[in-house]
């Protein structure tokens, strides 16, 4: 299995890229992880997005999404939207190559992340992606209980992640 990682932030440290790093902590090794850094991307063009001047990292990425199984997002919530960073990688994956993946959603908002969660769901969506309310959980505490290394310091926490894990197929029943 393959998994496409996403950060919805870009600063050094960021609870979500340290949340993605829990998460594939808690994963069997034999799961292939990749994260990918979305300031690598240059902003969205649609008068490039089909032609033959697609930069590089947008054909990476592209191929990236196409060739795994899932794709993993961890975002926090921005004036009760998404990351512009992230809305520009989300518009870069609107080919016919990437549509109907699975995507699975993180969101880190100490508020709930309701209007993140909703706007992230209904993109997603509209790109024909699978995403469910039943793929996404919310954490309000990963400042606090996700250390920069991924470890994570609550049990209840853990155990809930793990079990959301199991809920949508990355790890197994025997876990």
């Amino acid at each position: 299995m393959r998994i496409l990682a996403i950060s919805g932030s870009i600063r050094n440290e960021s609870s979500n890229s340290a949340l993605l790093k829990a998460i594939r902590n808690l994963l069997p090794a034999n799961i292939e992880w990749i994260d990918f850094k979305v300031n690598e991307l240059p902003y969205f063009d649609p008068q490039i997005q089909f032609g033959l001047e697609v930069p590089p990292s947008v054909q990476s990425f592209r191929h990236l999404a196409y060739e795994s199984d899932y794709i993993v997002i961890s975002t926090p919530e921005y004036a009760h939207g998404i990351p512009g960073i992230l809305k520009n990688a989300l518009e870069w994956l609107i080919c016919e190559e990437t549509l109907k993946k699975r995507v699975i959603v993180f969101v880190s908002s100490p508020s709930g992340g309701d209007y993140v969660k909703e706007y992230l769901l209904e993109t997603l969506r509209t790109m024909d992606m699978v995403v469910t309310e039943e793929m996404t959980f919310v954490i309000r505490s990963a400042r606090k209980d996700v250390s920069k290394l991924g470890d994570i310091s609550d049990h209840s926490l853990k155990t809930s992640i793990i079990e959301f894990l199991k809920s949508v197929g990355l790890i197994s029943n025997n876990y």
